[in-house]
């Protein structure tokens, strides 16, 4: 499209009227057949699509910029997908693999730090693990501060690496008291930069959108083949899942992921019995809810780890 196009486009509001119709079109996403019908869900349901298109928002529009990356929470206290850790306190940012890039940071008191570049792939909505670099393996001085090159070639000290397929980062910070503890605070600079800071460019707007609504319709599907997988394979058990699929979807390398569907009649209780339980940096047991989002942890407990566990 020329830029004249998309400047008419803009004008005459087409941009805004085709993404609003688009995403009224998304709704229909909650109408598939193994989705829950009754009226809690179904509002659980719409209230998921505004916290997703949300996410989305920030992704595609706000920070998508790599020459001047920052990071930002696509899930959080209330933006919440794919079985968000209440443990953990996430963070993502926009990559590309012809820059590198420079993260200070100062640890605070988080038991486990994790670093991931994610790559595109074929597959709707996967990411791909690029590299990796966690508390375990980084250097940190007196005071708990460090740095981390980002890129493709190796560096000396904390590396972390990308490949000519990375286009973002996820990092985790795990918690054992999340209520008590300090995140550590981040910050990263693209190196080499090519141009000045751009508030926004009304050519790029129209993809942005676009991409939002993409973000959207992969999550949610993603969110119910899953679930209608764990309903067949995983009823009231508590198995292991697939984990190359998990690591796909973003999960983080070090982590070993379980999963289930509960179906509990009223008079129904769950018992989960854990045993042999190795060492580890931590385990968590959490309830989510159909749309794969963790209850509400700001009002309710909803997990047990291994530091808030009765044994």
């Amino acid at each position: 499209m020329s830029t004249q196009d998309t400047e008419t486009r803009i004008l005459d509001g087409s941009v805004w009227v085709d993404f609003c119709e688009e995403l009224k079109t998304l709704g229909a996403l909650l109408d598939r057949p193994e989705t829950p019908k009754d009226p809690k869900n179904r509002a659980l349901g719409y209230r998921y699509l505004t916290q997703i298109l949300r996410a989305g928002l920030e992704a595609t529009v706000d920070h998508a910029d790599p020459e001047f990356p920052a990071f930002y929470r696509l899930a959080d206290e209330t933006k919440k997908m794919l079985n968000d850790n209440p443990d953990n306190y996430y963070q993502n940012c926009v990559l590309a693999p012809r820059f590198d890039y420079r993260i200070r940071g100062r640890r605070g008191t988080t038991r486990f730090l994790s670093f991931g570049t994610k790559g595109s792939s074929a597959d709707a909505g996967a990411m791909v693990g690029t590299g990796d670099l966690d508390s375990s393996r980084m250097i940190f001085d007196a005071d708990g501060c460090f740095e981390i090159l980002v890129s493709c070639q190796e560096q000396p000290g904390n590396w972390l690496p990308m490949t000519p397929q990375t286009r973002s980062m996820v990092v985790r910070q795990t918690f054992g008291d999340r209520s008590a503890e300090r995140p550590a605070v981040l910050s990263i600079e693209c190196l080499g930069r090519t141009r000045p800071y751009s508030t926004h460019d009304p050519a790029r707007l129209e993809a942005s959108l676009r991409g939002a609504l993409g973000f959207v319709r992969s999550t949610v599907t993603m969110n119910i083949d899953w679930m209608e997988r764990y309903r067949k394979a995983h009823l009231n058990a508590l198995p292991e899942d697939d984990q190359v699929l998990c690591q796909k979807a973003g999960g983080d390398p070090k982590v070993h992921y379980y999963q289930s569907y509960w179906k509990l009649a009223p008079d129904e209780a769950l018992v989960v019995r854990f045993e042999d339980i190795p060492e580890c940096e931590t385990w968590n047991f959490q309830l989510s809810n159909y749309w794969m989002q963790s209850l509400d942890y700001r009002n309710h407990p909803i997990s047990v780890n291994k530091f808030t566990a009765h044994y």
